[in-house]
């Protein structure tokens, strides 16, 4: 049949013949969809929907254009790294309880695969994403929702805080590197210009003496800094480190210290040594002189980061004004002050030393900012247990199947048209090149 000779009557002919390809193959598949649209589990999902709000600190650690660019993006850019790792999803499957304690490696390794195929994870706008996941329970898809979303939370906090504590004390090294480099230069340009000067009488006498016990002072009030630094680190083991070995050591350390307070300290501490070698921790004495000890050790605290926070602030005033002492030697000399390479030095270290402190001082503001950041995460979208199912979808599987099965129909209808050879109309003649050997006549039947 040429689609060009093709007439009412052929096509109504050829669908007479084909009647049980075009009808039987899509009712087999409008079948088998149906069954399969009514026997497939039904998949409920729950999602969620979490604002990050963007850092109100940038990164110290690079520079401001290349900070501002990453601020807006950097909590999100590890959402599926995050929430497809393993280690969520071990967190997850032990909180649902999907997990037998006895399931062999490769059971749980098949349960991970499968539970990670079934979270979604999309980026709503620049700070907000969704989670969703899909399961046949659905209150039990509600709370896996709700377990990636503080498992994430949870995990980029630790991450972010951990950032913000290396930021911190690679700073401190910095600026105790180039302050020692910077203090060398500066004491070596000093000892320049105070040989130079004492060849000639002039007023540099006074800015000398008075740089030689600015020293003195900055050397004293440095070496108590650093102890009190030290005993601050033994304080914040505390309370967590009473009672263990830790614990003992920290506070003899800490009693052996010039700190605030430090004398009823001794005597505290020496009273719950002795009511804790007689009774045991739950006894009310033991838990009085505790309490006391707790109250103590809060106090010392706060009295030593006081004073931690004065003599920064004196060292600060000191060093500022041995600049401005150094300065004044300098308009004093009447010479050539220094070499070019080692007024060169001078200012180089000087502006690092500068730049270093001020980068160390918004890391610890971005650190202290970091312990609030699980405030900066809101989840606008709560995960609510699904009230109806999203897959399978039946009308679309049993729609599809009717159009897949139509098709199909119609192909095995022109295959099988295709492969008969067998005349039945004139056109069929041409069709196949074959000669006429007779032509009968159609004969009317008449009713007598």
């Amino acid at each position: 049949m040429e689609s060009g000779q093709l007439s009412p009557a052929d096509i109504f002919s050829f669908v007479r013949r084909r009647k049980w390809e075009l009808g039987l193959v899509p009712g087999v598949a409008i079948l088998v969809c149906i069954i399969a649209a009514f026997t497939l589990p039904r998949r409920y999902e729950s999602s969620t929907t979490i604002w990050a709000q963007p850092d109100e600190i940038l990164n110290p650690l690079v520079n401001y254009e290349m900070a501002v660019q990453l601020a807006s993006g950097d909590r999100l850019s590890t959402l599926s790294e995050i929430v497809n790792s393993r280690q969520t999803i071990e967190a997850v499957i032990d909180s649902v309880g999907l997990a037998d304690p006895l399931t062999s490696d490769i059971e749980k390794d098949i349960l991970i695969q499968a539970v990670r195929s079934n979270i979604y994870t999309a980026r709503r706008s620049s700070n907000t994403f969704s989670i969703t996941y899909a399961d046949t329970d659905p209150v039990r898809a509600q709370k896996i929702v709700s377990l990636f979303a503080e498992q994430f939370i949870s995990t980029r906090i630790q991450g972010e805080q951990r950032r913000n504590e290396l930021t911190v004390r690679f700073f401190e090294r910095k600026v105790n590197e180039y302050q020692v480099k910077y203090e060398k230069t500066q004491r070596e340009m000093v000892a320049i210009l105070t040989q130079r000067l004492r060849r000639r009488p002039s007023g540099s006498e006074v800015v000398t003496a008075r740089l030689e016990g600015m020293d003195k002072e900055i050397s004293t009030k440095d070496r108590r800094l650093k102890a009190l630094e030290a005993s601050l680190v033994q304080l914040k083991k505390f309370p967590g480190a009473l009672g263990t070995p830790e614990g003992d050591q920290a506070l003899i350390s800490l009693m052996a210290s010039d700190i605030p307070y430090v004398e009823e300290l001794r005597v505290i501490a020496s009273q719950f040594a002795d009511v804790t070698g007689r009774y045991t921790p739950r006894h009310p004495e033991v838990q009085a002189v505790q309490t006391k000890l707790h109250a103590i050790l809060d106090r010392t605290t706060t009295g030593v980061q006081a004073e931690i926070a004065s003599l920064t602030g004196q060292l600060a005033d000191i060093r500022t004004s041995r600049d401005t002492a150094i300065e004044d030697l300098m308009r004093i000399s009447i010479e050539q002050q220094v070499t070019t390479d080692q007024q060169s030095d001078y200012n180089l270290f000087k502006r690092l030393y500068e730049d270093m402190k001020t980068k160390l001082e918004q890391a610890r503001i971005t650190k202290e900012l970091g312990k609030g950041a699980e405030n900066s995460f809101i989840i606008i979208d709560p995960p609510r247990v699904p009230t109806m199912p999203t897959k399978p979808n039946r009308k679309l599987i049993i729609a599809g199947g009717a159009v897949f099965g139509t098709l199909l129909g119609l192909l095995v209808a022109f295959a099988m048209e295709a492969i008969d050879t067998r005349i039945r109309s004139k056109s069929d003649l041409a069709r196949y090149r074959r000669p006429v050997i007779a032509l009968l006549p159609p004969v009317h039947f008449h009713r007598s």
